[in-house]
């Protein structure tokens, strides 16, 4: 089992959440910043329930963040990287070959697509750095329009399979049993630049306890200090008293719904307060008992002789005056109706059995019974009586005297009569009745005595003034409206005061009674008492919301110190040692020993020694150099690197891994000696597994040519990297022009002459310059073969060594072979691009059969050059 998968299988076990998404972030990022630090704080706060925080989520390590393993029984190599789909610029429809029992080795220059098909395979194989995120091409406005993806061929022990991969799914675990070396690996061994050597994995538990531990326990202490928990707003408080008892040992256990209770008072009580201070500061109680029980007696004495006068202002009283009015008013509509029909018998005067007529003819009807004709009934017809009113003979009229008697006695009149006396009898008492409810200054002084309200009955006495008025007024509206038989437009009346006035002497007897109390020493203790209770709930409303705050903060903190045994290291850095107890032993020392004398770094010896810094175990890289506890004070960036890429490849060999190795930029800050010796060592690698190395440096691409040439036996495949129209990461088979042999140049050559048929009568301006650069690339060739050929390999470029070993082979030179080299090497140069042609001298181009004779002409000088090239001298 790999380091990473114990790691996993431990974190799962062990680790809180938190601490599994920082192990995550070590794995993929390394490089952990303050806001990691407080993502780390926030997710262990919020796995205590002590705060939620919106949109953060940790995410534990995981399987899909690993390599699967790399168990020796399976083998995994790549065949084929292609169909690219929004990665930067590269252009669509590539396919990156990768030979699967050698060396593949992919060059690109700045800008040639490199690290878009490098981030593609780290991504896929899981690598500890995979870059950013990769991009799709951002000069094109529409970005984004799909994932980035790729397709990979490979072979798993022998049998080809296809794996598809998406960014932001999880990438085949098959493809992780490939091994990435980068910039990332490197740093991973060098542990804040300490000159210490932990296995990778195993840097990702050190860095849980000797960085993230400590700053979360760091940001934790920050938080606590700043938590105010000073007790001093409760000091003061009346420890006799409920609420001293609940604040005398006030924690986090302290009733939150106690305090609230205790600290709000409803109005009631608020003036059970006040009337309790009142009662007991009171020198003679009694007295002011007896004052108070005697004011409540007046205002309810008041309040019944009000409610007896409104007895004339309800609507029930004028509910029934109207109804009075208005029988009146019918009753002598039916008189008027009955005399209107009298007046149509008899020619009569206007208004004739009306009020007034029947006001004139009942007096008259008086006068004869009472004065005129006593005992007699009215009319009196006898035949010597007279008409009392004309005083002449009854006879004539005596019929309509009759008549009209008879009509007074009808119903209809009877009926007036009557409703009328109801009307006036109603009136009449209403006239003679008082509804003066009898408020005097003495009542308005009572209801104003400083400290009697308490708010209550406030501007009552004012209130009381005008409601007598008012209903003075109403007695006035009544008499005049139903005398006037207009009853529409009732005045208002304020609410009654009687229920208010009613209160106030409740509260006053109420009042009585807390004095009459404080005449007793027994109840005085008990009131006493109370009031004490009261006033410490008071005090305690008006900093209730504080003391909440106060406890809240206590709580949060206590919830805080709960956290710290989540942020002990020991348990973590026991892990560490237990892991590196399995995998740094003497195999490995002696491994690391071995690759470092193959990368030039023999120097630097290892000696593993087990020491502990506040609680991280650390495995110590001694060096034979002058002592010094940061590295990069003895090791130069190029030995770092160096030690970092004999770490990586010594794990590698303990842990017979099989599967392929993809290395990127591997010589960055090293010297030409040094990439010369990774070279070597890469070649050296590919015996045995498949090795893949991407770069962008033409020098460390030479040495691994001239490697691959000194091992014949090691199969390989060169790539170069293009941009053709405004699309990079073209991919081109073999070496890019400034690498190729003169053999491959003299192909390309041909080819290219090849495009130039059929050849014009006049060739065209762009044709012309074809044909300078084309003779520029021949001349170039033919300085390919005095360095191939000529010299052989005795002085190459890129190269920082003379090859001795072929001196002999440069004698016997013939002058003719040396005559045609010149001659077509000036060729070349008289008709390369590179030059100002003189306007006057307008020299021409060759030809297309001149021009396919001097590419040929150069394979002949190669052919006649080792032909007639002397033998050297026998020693």
């Amino acid at each position: 089992m790999s380091i990473l998968n114990d790691v996993l299988l431990w974190s799962e076990k062990d680790l809180s959440l938190w601490l599994r998404d920082a192990a995550r972030r070590l794995l993929l990022n390394e490089q952990l910043g303050p806001q990691d630090f407080r993502d780390f704080y926030a997710l262990l706060k919020h796995e205590n329930d002590i705060e939620v925080v919106d949109g953060l989520q940790a995410k534990p390590l995981s399987a899909d963040h690993i390599p699967a393993g790399g168990e020796a029984a399976l083998s995994v190599t790549l065949k084929s990287m292609s169909d690219l789909e929004n990665v930067n610029r590269i252009m669509p429809g590539q396919v990156l070959s990768f030979e699967e029992k050698g060396v593949t080795v992919i060059y690109g220059g700045n800008g040639a697509g490199k690290s878009g098909y490098a981030r593609v395979l780290k991504h896929a194989c899981r690598a500890r750095d995979r870059g950013s995120e990769i991009l799709g091409d951002v000069t094109k406005a529409a970005v984004g329009a799909g994932k980035p993806k790729a397709t990979f061929t490979a072979s798993l022990n022998g049998v080809a399979q296809t794996f598809h991969w998406t960014s932001g799914s999880v990438p085949p675990p098959q493809l992780s049993y490939v091994s990435v070396f980068d910039t990332s690996c490197a740093s991973a061994y060098l542990i804040e630049g300490d000159a210490a050597y932990l296995p990778r994995g195993l840097d990702v538990v050190e860095a849980l306890a000797s960085k993230v531990v400590p700053e979360v326990l760091a940001l934790m202490n920050d938080e606590l200090k700043g938590i105010d928990v000073s007790l001093d707003i409760l000091a003061g408080f009346n420890k006799e008293t409920a609420v001293g008892r609940l604040l005398e040992n006030f924690g986090e256990k302290t009733s939150r719904e106690n305090i609230v209770r205790l600290g709000t008072l409803s109005q009631e009580e608020r003036d059970r307060l006040s009337n309790l201070e009142l009662a007991i500061a009171e020198p003679d109680p009694i007295l002011k008992y007896q004052s108070l029980k005697t004011s409540a007696a007046h205002l309810k004495n008041l309040a019944e002789t009000i409610l007896k006068k409104e007895k004339y202002t309800t609507e029930k009283a004028l509910d029934k005056l109207k109804r009075l009015v208005k029988e009146s008013c019918d009753a002598t509509e039916g008189v008027d109706a009955a005399a209107r029909a009298l007046r149509v018998e008899d020619d009569l005067l206007p208004g004739s059995g009306e009020a007034i007529w029947k006001e004139l003819f009942l007096a008259a009807q008086k006068y004869s019974t009472s004065v005129a004709y006593p005992g007699h009934d009215f009319p009196n017809c006898a035949e010597e009586a007279v008409c009392v009113l004309c005083q002449q003979s009854v006879e004539p009229a005596a019929g309509r005297m009759r008549r009209f008697n008879d009509f007074i006695k009808e119903n209809a009149t009877k009926l007036a009569s009557e409703k009328k006396t109801a009307l006036d009898d109603v009136l009449d008492q209403i006239d003679r009745s008082s509804l003066d409810f009898g408020f005097s200054q003495a009542l308005a002084v009572e209801l104003e005595l400083e400290g009697e309200g308490e708010g209550e009955g406030e501007g009552l006495g004012d209130r009381l003034k005008n409601y007598q008025d008012q209903i003075n007024c109403y007695k006035a509206w009544m008499l005049k409206a139903a005398r006037s038989v207009n009853l529409d437009d009732v005045p208002d009346l304020d609410a009654s005061p009687v229920s208010e006035l009613r209160k106030v002497a409740a509260i006053k007897l109420w009042k009585a009674r807390f004095y009459k109390k404080a005449s007793n020493p027994e109840k005085l203790k008990k009131l006493s008492n109370e009031l004490a209770e009261l006033k410490s709930r008071a005090a305690l409303a008006l900093i209730v919301e504080a003391v909440l705050a106060l406890h809240g903060r206590i709580v949060y903190r206590t919830k805080l110190d709960g956290c710290k045994g989540q942020l002990n290291p020991r348990a973590i850095s026991a892990k560490s040692k237990d892991i590196a107890g399995k995998i740094i032993t003497d195999s490995l020392r002696k491994a690391l020993d071995e690759e470092f004398i193959k990368l030039g770094i023999g120097h630097i010896k290892t000696k593993l020694k087990e020491r502990v810094d506040r609680g991280t175990v650390k495995f110590t890289l001694l060096l034979d150099l002058p002592a010094a506890k940061k590295i990069e004070q003895v090791l130069s960036e190029g030995e770092q690197r160096a030690v970092s890429l004999g770490a990586f490849l010594a794990e590698l060999k303990l842990s017979d891994h099989r599967g392929g190795i993809i290395f990127d930029d591997p010589v960055s800050s090293l010297d030409h000696v040094r990439r010369r010796q990774v070279a070597r060592r890469l070649v050296e690698e590919a015996a045995f597994r498949q090795v893949i190395v991407l770069t962008h440096d033409i020098s460390f691409l030479s040495e691994l040519i001239d490697s691959l040439g000194e091992a014949k036996e090691i199969p390989h495949l060169v790539h170069h990297l293009e941009w053709v129209g405004d699309a990079a990461g073209v991919v081109k088979q073999g070496l890019p022009w400034d690498k190729t042999g003169y053999k491959e140049r003299i192909r390309q050559l041909e080819a290219r002459v090849k495009k130039m048929e059929p050849w014009p009568v006049y060739p065209g301006e762009e044709l012309v310059r074809d044909v300078r650069i084309l003779y520029s690339d021949i001349r170039a060739t033919v300085e390919k073969v005095v360095e191939d050929v000529v010299l052989n390999g005795v002085v190459t470029r890129f190269s920082d060594m003379v090859g001795v070993g072929n001196l002999h082979k440069i004698t016997g030179l013939r002058k003719q072979d040396a005559d045609d080299i010149v001659m077509l090497w000036k060729k070349g140069h008289r008709m390369t691009e590179a030059h100002l042609q003189a306007m006057n001298k307008d020299m021409p181009v060759a030809g297309l059969e001149e021009i396919k004779t001097d590419v040929a002409s150069i394979q002949l000088l190669v052919d006649n050059v080792n032909k007639y090239r002397a033998k050297p001298a026998e020693a």
